[in-house]
């Protein structure tokens, strides 16, 4: 990340909220600031990268499939698909000024702030509106020259971190579920849950998919799975006779519809775990094997 933006050398700080209009439209403001303020947002920068950048400076992917707690260091490339919106909210310039933007604290969906270092990149950091709606009057006043100022109390606070940060090459998560609702990743997946699917079988040839993808158009967990497993090149080296076998252990019951396999009423979710790695088993003691699903998949 420090390879990609200068924090030590920002020239410029812009702010602005993305708010609801009518019929469930957006749009985003800009919101003019003084040198407080962007100082404030500065320090919240700074305190974000602390805190984001792993210890070991090895990231972990982020990944559609996977349950992450409130807080990780995360990190997607912004080529991917699926961070189409991310992508937008990042080109995106030119936003209309709006002072009174804040007036109605309840149709703001999130802030961000928009950094340029002295190379003239980029860095969006963002921050989902939750504490935002109840605190920002405290924060911020604004005077008669439409210009916030800010106000010389310790009570009132901007949030201490962003949810995630912007560059021209990745999106660094530290609150991943903020982070799935700005980006609509539920949405994405689920608008192309039932053709990804039923492509699924091009790879996994074993199995018939055409039952599975109309469970998955109405299941938001399992389309992210299946969003998850779209981006995969290792499923055609699975074997019939193992995943059978795995099936048996982990408790997914499978059927046969002609030559090919499908997973019986109720197993559908467990069938795309096992697809995915997840669904596994242990062998420390005698007796029975216990089954497991993995909330998260990291290899070792």
């Amino acid at each position: 990340m420090q390879a990609e933006f200068s924090f030590d050398r920002i020239q410029s700080v812009e702010f602005c909220v993305n708010v609801r209009l009518e019929r469930a439209r957006r749009t985003s403001y800009l919101i003019p600031i003084d040198e407080t303020v962007q100082d404030a947002l500065k320090q919240v920068l700074q305190d974000t990268v602390e805190v984001v950048t792993p210890e070991d400076g090895r990231w972990s992917a982020y990944e559609l499939s996977e349950k992450y707690g409130s807080t990780e260091t995360l990190r997607a490339s912004l080529s991917e698909a699926s961070m189409a919106s991310i992508l937008a909210l990042y080109v995106d310039e030119g936003w209309s000024i709006n002072a009174g933007a804040l007036s109605d604290p309840k149709k703001i969906n999130y802030y961000f702030a928009v950094f340029r270092d002295k190379h003239a990149r980029k860095l969006v950091a963002v921050r989902q509106a939750t504490q935002f709606k109840g605190a920002f009057k405290g924060r911020f006043l604004s005077v008669f020259d439409n210009t916030l100022r800010m106000i010389p109390d310790k009570v009132f606070k901007l949030d201490d971190k962003f949810d995630f940060l912007i560059t021209k090459q990745h999106v660094y998560i530290l609150h991943p579920l903020a982070f799935d609702r700005i980006a609509e990743i539920e949405e994405y997946a689920s608008a192309r849950a039932h053709h990804l699917t039923l492509a699924l079988g091009t790879a996994v040839k074993f199995m018939d998919f055409t039952e599975l993808a109309d469970f998955v158009a109405g299941h938001k967990r399992a389309a992210r799975l299946v969003s998850a497993l779209t981006s995969r090149n290792d499923l055609r080296s699975i074997k019939t006779a193992l995943f059978i076998k795995a099936a048996h252990e982990t408790g997914v019951k499978l059927k046969r519809t002609g030559t090919k396999i499908v997973p019986d009423k109720g197993s559908e979710l467990g069938c795309l775990e096992m697809l995915d790695d997840r669904r596994y088993t242990t062998a420390l003691r005698s007796g029975a094997k216990p089954a497991f699903v993995a909330s998260g998949r990291r290899r070792i």
